[in-house]
């Protein structure tokens, strides 16, 4: 009677993963495959859906990195770069001025230099300005990463919720 009994247990855990795995979307199941995922190791839709949000939130971030081709990535490090740049283009920088403030005035000064008519701070503005494009991209960058990982983190919360029934 008992090896009936764990037959039966058997063959009910098989159908029931089976089941969880049919319920899973053919688009998920690719999306799990094209990022390295075995789909049989998944066994809810949800569950697929914050691994591929965590998946693509590290992907993207490690792209980011790559793109930056090495260079200086940090936020303290692009401060430092900002500041550095407003000091030559004869911005001054207050202890509280946040990146974003320092980019702004660097910008107004920037274009104060490309409207003088002088050819030569016109052309030194555009160098300057090459430099400003270069940090405020990376800036973007390091803000857009920040993001995506929040909101990959966020889902996996309200996965977790979900999960445990919250």
């Amino acid at each position: 009677m008992s090896s009936i009994s764990s037959i039966n247990s058997s063959q009910s855990a098989a159908v029931l993963t089976y089941k969880t795995q049919e319920e899973l979307s053919s688009s998920t199941k690719l999306k799990l495959e094209a990022l390295g995922i075995d789909p049989t190791t998944v066994t809810s839709e949800a569950q697929a859906q914050t691994l591929i949000a965590q998946a693509e939130a590290t992907k993207h971030q490690q792209n980011a990195g790559q793109q930056q081709g090495g260079g200086n990535s940090s936020e303290q490090e692009l401060l430092s770069e900002a500041k550095s740049l407003a000091s030559t283009v004869g911005v001054t920088v207050s202890s509280n001025d946040t990146l974003d403030d320092i980019i702004d005035n660097i910008s107004a000064e920037i274009q104060v230099m490309l409207n003088s008519g002088d050819q030569s701070k016109i052309a030194a503005a555009q160098g300057y300005q090459t430099q400003l494009a270069n940090i405020s991209d990376r800036a973007d960058s390091i803000q857009s990463t920040q993001q995506n990982i929040f909101n990959a983190m966020n889902m996996v919360s309200i996965s977790n919720k979900y999960a445990l029934g919250l």
